[in-house]
């Protein structure tokens, strides 16, 4: 086996990469969850945060086996650690946020409007849409950091990159938009009005973290 191949199968076939794929899996479940609670949500029906605090938890121990495998020298890896280890954190907090809205919308139940329900449902679409993409980022980088940072690779991931920071953009919209709504309406208490937006805030949460996400994968594919 030539030099090149052999360290290539050294560095590309360290459990690290199999686990970093893993995590990436387990963090777009959480959001796929996600998505299902808020379908529940908007039709009044009962949450059930049981699922989506497993994904969590099991994103989380994934992560804490990629840190305790991940090689201590840069001459090991395709890229910087460090790099790596921040896109691993923006990564997890996708799985973070997901279990913290999740966590906030069985607390109080709320009569939405039938705008409301509108907007949440447009947000959670935007939400399933981001998580497509995210999920096809995560594959892509793999095989970049397996097979080299040809230009075509590395393209096909900004691709993807630049799909999500336009979607967490139209998230924005969204958010700001519902939120507008809940301040104008006159028959609800201050104390509901403040839950509502704190379920926008964190679901807001979780575009930004994917977003940030792929701002890591562009540092670390930019040649």
């Amino acid at each position: 086996m030539r030099l090149g191949r052999l360290w290539r199968k050294i560095v590309f076939e360290a459990p690290s990469f199999d686990l970093l794929d893993l995590h990436a899996e387990k963090v777009c479940e959480a959001v796929e969850e996600l998505g299902r609670l808020l379908e529940d949500y908007i039709a009044g029906r009962e949450v059930d945060k049981a699922k989506i605090e497993r994904l969590e938890h099991e994103a989380d121990l994934v992560k804490f086996q990629i840190r305790s495998t991940l090689p201590r020298s840069d001459s090991f890896l395709p890229i910087a650690r460090s790099d790596l280890l921040d896109f691993l954190w923006q990564q997890d907090s996708v799985a973070d946020a997901s279990q913290d809205a999740a966590g906030l919308l069985p607390l109080l139940q709320v009569e939405l409007t039938p705008e409301m329900k509108e907007k949440l449902e447009e947000f959670r679409q935007k939400l399933l849409e981001a998580r497509e993409a995210y999920r096809e980022l995560a594959r892509r980088l793999r095989f970049v950091l397996e097979t080299g940072f040809s230009k075509e690779k590395v393209d096909l991931v900004w691709e993807l990159i630049n799909k999500l920071n336009v979607l967490e953009h139209e998230g924005d919209v969204i958010e700001g938009e519902l939120i507008a709504l809940v301040y104008r309406q006159e028959g609800m208490d201050a104390f509901t009005k403040y839950h509502l937006i704190q379920i926008m805030l964190k679901l807001g949460d979780v575009l930004d973290h994917m977003e940030n996400a792929g701002g890591r994968a562009r540092i670390m594919t930019a040649r």
